[in-house]
């Protein structure tokens, strides 16, 4: 296992912030013509994070289950057991779940009455459950661990696919479902905008490097690119500014258990410890949703963890934005929730620890004090 902490270049942070982006171009997804790339905004004052070591409430670290080869849609036969895979999001678990949990559906070949049993509870688990139960199809969840404690309540949540997989490593059919997965997401993202699922639009900016649109560039409004005289955050960049989606994991996921539950879905607490452990089921149709569980209970040695480590402030409700920046240090981003405000981050692949690391938490720390301290006043 490489424990080697990996330094983002420019080119690294490309491939994290939308390795498809550069295909998305070429596929006849909707573009921003040149003029509207152009349309800068005049300078408006931003609030200051209050950073600082003593405001933090609990630093918290998830494992992102990444393949080079992107999320796995595929069908294989367990004897008498016909597995629907679903499964290896790497950092766009969120973002991506109901786009690829519609498309791993579309290849359950059954009549829809037929019960279908799910492996797993974190988003992409329940996202699929929900759908299945919304055609009529009965569904019992088979899980480790229930919300909040899964993967995808710690992470940071921003709508934007990211580090989903190797550009090198993938072919256009699977960049057609990305693109497919991530509309189809998205779209249904803005029909959960509001209080109770903990979803809201943020405008967010994108300092060192360009952003790359993951997923077609009609998914992020409101583009502008900022120079020196209109950018908030003084010498340190000129910036891309777009809106996205952010969702608050602790409300998000609370919300899609209840409707998991009100839809008539079924939960059994069952850790699966091998494939034999799944023939004992009752379901002839099994989707497995246990992200980076599948490199041993499936035995995709592709997987790969990501260790993301996040460090979280107290609550600042003026704060109405958030960021990316790219540093000689590694990445930095910001984003505001109700629950606090979120600071990273760190991507640091092959490395499987749950520890938070007091070196990228002073990294943290500091590079994101340096950028509020130099916003214009």
């Amino acid at each position: 296992m490489d424990t080697t902490k990996h330094v983002d270049s420019r080119r690294g942070f490309i491939k994290k912030l939308g390795a498809a982006g550069l295909y998305a171009s070429t596929l006849g997804l909707p573009t921003l013509s040149s003029a509207f790339e152009k349309n800068q905004s005049s300078y408006s004052r931003l609030n200051p994070v209050k950073v600082s070591r003593d405001r933090i409430i609990r630093q918290v670290v998830g494992l992102r289950p990444y393949r080079p080869a992107g999320f796995n849609l595929s069908v294989e036969q367990l004897e008498n057991k016909t597995i629907v895979h679903n499964y290896g999001h790497g950092g766009g678990g969120i973002s991506l779940s109901w786009g690829t949990a519609s498309l791993a559906i579309d290849q359950i070949k059954q009549p829809e009455y037929t019960p279908v049993g799910v492996l797993g509870a974190g988003v992409v688990g329940l996202s699929s459950a929900i759908l299945l139960l919304k055609r009529g199809t009965p569904v019992t969840i088979y899980t480790e661990n229930l919300p909040p404690n899964t993967t995808s309540n710690v992470a940071a949540a921003f709508w934007a696919p990211v580090s989903v997989y190797d550009p090198g490593q993938v072919n256009e059919p699977f960049v057609n479902s990305f693109n497919q997965a991530s509309q189809i997401s998205q779209r249904m993202f803005q029909d959960l905008v509001g209080d109770r699922y903990g979803v809201w639009w943020i405008k967010t900016f994108f300092m060192q490097a360009p952003f790359d649109f993951p997923g077609g560039k009609n998914l992020y409004p409101d583009y502008k690119k900022h120079n020196t005289d209109s950018s908030p955050f003084g010498h340190i960049s000129d910036p891309e500014q777009l809106h996205s989606l952010m969702i608050e994991p602790p409300i998000y996921m609370k919300a899609l258990l209840d409707d998991f539950f009100q839809l008539g879905g079924k939960l059994v607490v069952k850790k699966m410890h091998q494939p034999s452990d799944i023939l004992e089921l009752n379901e002839h149709t099994i989707m497995n949703c246990t992200g980076l569980g599948s490199q041993k209970l499936f035995g995709d040695k592709t997987l790969t963890p990501v260790k993301g480590q996040l460090s979280i402030l107290l609550p600042q409700p003026e704060i109405k934005y958030g960021y990316v920046n790219l540093t000689p240090g590694g990445l930095l981003y910001m984003f505001p929730r109700k629950d606090g405000i979120i600071l990273g981050g760190t991507s640091e692949k092959g490395v499987a620890s749950l520890n938070a690391d007091t070196q990228e938490t002073e990294r943290i720390i500091k590079g994101h004090q340096y950028i509020s301290q130099n916003l214009k006043g």
